[in-house]
């Protein structure tokens, strides 16, 4: 497929705009510090990366709601006669701002003027904002009532843009590509239990947590390839009886840990069967220790492997939720929190079903000791259902951490711990107390740090722990391949602490190709971490002194290094770990080349490999006729061909250049189209201008 257009880089101006598309409620959690508005800066760096690429591969109308297309159609905004709503909304903005001085009376530039202040006024819905061309705005680059010098902080973003003449010879053809759809990938989901307890006197007392997984978490199309199920209890030596979705699964005796791993979709543990993607599924555990607490430790996790052809299957949840659980007595829910971003604000839920209306209900966060939240308002009951809903507001949480020296700072882009307690833990319920999972949970307001668009592909797979008992030193080498986006990574560990040692030292460092090794926790003097079940970081994290620290996990050999003091332990070999990372489906337009494609050719049917197999594959981009090339064919062409270019940097977002020597990372099958978009007579440049953006609260 190609298209004519003009070049004009007004990318930089709409990849800041987009920045704050993606980046939600960036609210400054210190004013104060200096460290979260520098934190911030290198967050819209990535940001405006990637939103550079996404205008220069979607079209207009996945920004513009389809009726707005048809009026500005119906009324000549959109001239169709130069451009249409399935071109970029660079392609359109670009187009008219170098042709308004060839059809004055068209008035071009205030058409685009128009389209770039409904862009702005529908992005930047919560921001303040003004956008100059050298000394030039207008009402519809300017938010109403706005007001710069009225703000705080204000960091304009200036950038020197080329526009491009009319009549000169042209210069060559640029091109970009993406993928149509995707053909396969594999992937996995894990769910991750927390330290949940109740007392139990005997096999009716059981405790029964049940680990709800969404409807939208795995898709529909889903073919499951591996379930690995691990119980630990929260004493050794419980009694259990598993299920998933309401069938038996296996029940027996649990010393200190058990797992159950099926492979086979026709036997085994019945676990593949019985899960059903694109549903709600429901993996149920019914613990108990006759006269101890049953429940589960904190160690505990299911892994669901499965391969998919939807490319995003990555969700930023800003609801976490407790497990759904039901017990005789009364029950403690320490939850392991995971935000992956800076977050600026939190707030509790939480519903207990079979209790009273003086039932206690109570929320704490775990650091050295418990740091207890009031409630916000008092909790409200309905005396019909015998249920009580509590609720735990943003100030309330902060002003509680605040009170014992900590911020939302402390607790972002890593594990903290919250503690639930519903009711007395000896008094007896009857019918038992129930913490409903479907009506508990984290709300956070946080922003992730990355763009996720229809051409983002999202990939889990799991770390390989060491094979040691209980140590206090731990070391795990990862890697991370070239070409990607590393989101995070989440380990979780079997965990013993000697309460006879009073506050062990603990540390955690990390170290990769980027960055020297640096200490992203140490106590003393961070915290004592009581239940280190969990370690968790993002790319971009904070140090143990919370300074910014970009780059925590980077391409290359990542190393993660935790030392404990006596008396705690971790219990590798019977832990887990896993790796998320985004790859993009697009390569925006690279350099000028003198020619576009080989002659004779108006597409390729490429052979390429990518990393599950030896073998080779073949995919088509462009239209027929093809010309048979291979990977390394298109290496060699990619000086002289904008297409070859093209299509090899889209191989090298998805991880390698398609040669044997360095696949890609995921499988294209031959009913994957690449699609290819060029421009063409490429012509020489005018006198660049100027443009300023200004986007900031006032409050």
């Amino acid at each position: 497929m190609k298209r004519r257009g003009f070049i004009f880089t007004l990318d930089a101006i709409l990849a800041l705009l987009l920045v704050t598309m993606f980046v939600v409620s960036i609210t400054q959690i210190n004013p104060s510090t200096q460290v979260y508005s520098t934190y911030m800066r290198s967050q819209s760096k990535y940001l405006a990366e990637d939103a550079l690429t996404t205008l220069r591969t979607q079209p207009l109308w996945t920004f513009v709601p389809q009726d707005v297309i048809k009026n500005w159609t119906d009324d000549g905004t959109l001239n169709l006669t130069l451009v249409s709503p399935d071109m970029s909304p660079i392609d359109i903005v670009a187009t008219y701002w170098a042709t308004a001085p060839v059809f004055p009376g068209a008035d071009l530039t205030h058409k685009a003027e128009i389209i770039m202040g409904y862009i702005l006024n529908n992005t930047l819905k919560d921001y303040n904002y003004e956008l100059m061309i050298n000394n030039y705005t207008s009402p519809y680059l300017r938010k109403v009532g706005s007001n710069y010098s009225a703000a705080q902080d204000v960091t304009p973003a200036t950038l020197i843009l080329s526009g491009y003449a009319f009549n000169q010879t042209p210069r060559g053809y640029m091109a970009r590509a993406f993928l149509s759809k995707l053909g396969s990938k594999e992937n996995t989901y894990t769910i991750r239990g927390g330290y949940i307890y109740a007392r139990t006197d005997n096999q009716y007392d059981e405790v029964v947590i049940r680990y709800i997984i969404p409807a939208d978490a795995i898709p529909r199309d889903a073919e499951i390839e591996e379930i690995k199920w691990f119980l630990e209890p929260a004493w050794v030596g419980s009694n259990y009886e598993i299920y998933l979705n309401g069938q038996p699964i296996w029940s027996g005796y649990v010393n200190n840990n058990r797992l159950i791993l099926d492979t086979n979709p026709s036997g085994g543990y019945a676990l593949i069967e019985n899960f059903h993607p694109g549903e709600t599924n429901v993996f149920e555990v019914r613990v108990y220790k006759s006269g101890y607490d049953g429940g589960e430790d904190g160690a505990q996790y299911i892994r669901i492997k499965y391969r998919t052809a939807i490319p995003s299957t990555l969700r930023f949840t800003d609801r976490f939720y407790f497990e759904d659980v039901t017990a005789k007595y009364g029950i403690t829910a320490w939850k392991y929190l995971f935000v992956p971003g800076e977050i600026h604000s939190l707030s509790v839920q939480v519903a207990v079903g079979n209790v009273s209306a003086t039932t206690p209900v109570t929320l704490s966060f775990m650091f050295n000791n418990k740091v207890p939240v009031p409630l916000s308002t008092p909790c409200q009951y309905n005396a019909t259902t015998r249920v009580k809903v509590c609720y735990w507001d943003n100030a309330t949480i902060a002003n509680a951490l605040a009170s014992a020296g900590y911020n939302y700072t402390h607790i972002s882009s890593r594990y903290t711990t919250l503690i639930i307690e519903a009711g007395n833990e000896n008094t007896k319920y009857t019918p038992n107390i129930h913490l409903i999972g479907n009506d508990s949970f984290v709300y956070a307001d946080y922003t992730p740090g990355v763009l996720i668009t229809s051409y983002t592909i999202d990939i889990t797979e799991p770390i390989i722990l060491p094979n040691q008992d209980w140590t206090r030193s731990v070391n795990i080498n990862f890697d991370v391949p070239q070409g990607v986006t590393p989101l995070w990574v989440k380990f979780q560990f079997p965990w013993l602490y000697y309460v006879n040692y009073n506050e062990p030292s603990q540390s955690i460092r990390v170290d990769n190709p980027v960055i020297a090794p640096t200490y992203i926790y140490q106590h003393p003097p961070n915290p004592f971490i009581y239940a280190l079940a969990r370690v968790g970081y993002t790319r971009d994290t904070f140090d143990y002194q919370y300074n910014p620290l970009p780059n925590a996990i980077a391409p290359g050999t990542n190393t993660l290094s935790i030392s404990l003091g006596n008396g705690y332990y971790l219990q590798p070999r019977n832990g887990d770990g896993e790796l998320t990372y985004v790859i993009q489906g697009f390569a925006g337009y690279g350099d000028v080349f003198p020619e576009l494609i080989r002659a004779g050719c108006s597409g390729y049917n490429i052979t390429y490999y990518w990393i599950g197999d030896n073998s080779p594959h073949y995919v088509t981009a462009g239209d027929s006729p093809y010309c048979d090339v291979t990977a390394q064919d298109l290496l060699n062409g990619m000086d002289r061909y904008a297409v070859d270019d093209a299509i090899i940097r889209l191989f090298h977002n998805l991880g390698g250049d398609g040669t044997q020597a360095n696949p890609i990372l995921i499988k294209l099958p031959p009913s994957v189209n690449i699609v290819f978009v060029s421009m063409g007579n490429i012509p020489g440049l005018f006198e660049p201008i100027t443009i300023t953006l200004r986007v900031w609260r006032e409050s």
